[in-house]
């Protein structure tokens, strides 16, 4: 009678391969798929086996002193239905999606691929007399499961005394 083999990897994930009867080719199998699983980032994998997304957030605000600091008075004033864009890195590449704020000027964009990502705020503002603060781009290096908080956008609103 043969005994099982067991091949267990015990950091997270737990991997578990159980031959009742063992044979060369089914161990290569398991060692292989261990093996895959290790050289993937087994930290990236949730309990369902599948690869965990990260998120990347922010916020846009009315910097009215247009100081590039979110002061206590100017926080409470955020921009509300602002598109923003995500890119693959470098900023301009390809749109990968496009949010709108909410009500608090937060943006979200969630179950993110690890990767390099570029972050803008619709240029569009800019016509409508809003004038950037704070760098108009923002990158991110994100990691599987990670949240990654970006620096505020802020816009201070511009007006024509020729208007």
């Amino acid at each position: 009678m043969k005994m099982p083999i067991w091949l267990i990897a015990k950091e997270p994930p737990v991997f578990i391969c159980k031959f009742n009867h063992p044979s060369i080719k089914g161990i290569l199998i398991c060692l292989g798929l261990l093996l895959i699983l290790i050289l993937s980032g087994c930290s990236s994998i949730g309990a369902s086996g599948v690869q965990e997304g990260g998120t990347i957030t922010g916020r846009v605000w009315l910097d009215e002193n247009a100081d590039a600091e979110c002061d206590d008075c100017e926080c409470e004033f955020y921009l509300e239905d602002i598109p923003i864009r995500l890119y693959e890195a470098p900023c301009g590449g390809l749109i990968v999606k496009t949010v709108m704020t909410d009500a608090e000027g937060i943006f979200s964009f969630p179950d993110l691929e690890p990767g390099s990502y570029c972050v803008m705020p619709n240029v569009k503002l800019i016509c409508e007399g809003y004038q950037a603060t704070t760098p108009i781009t923002q990158t991110a290096e994100l990691n599987a499961g990670e949240t990654i908080e970006l620096d505020w956008f802020g816009f201070d609103h511009h007006f024509d005394v020729n208007e």
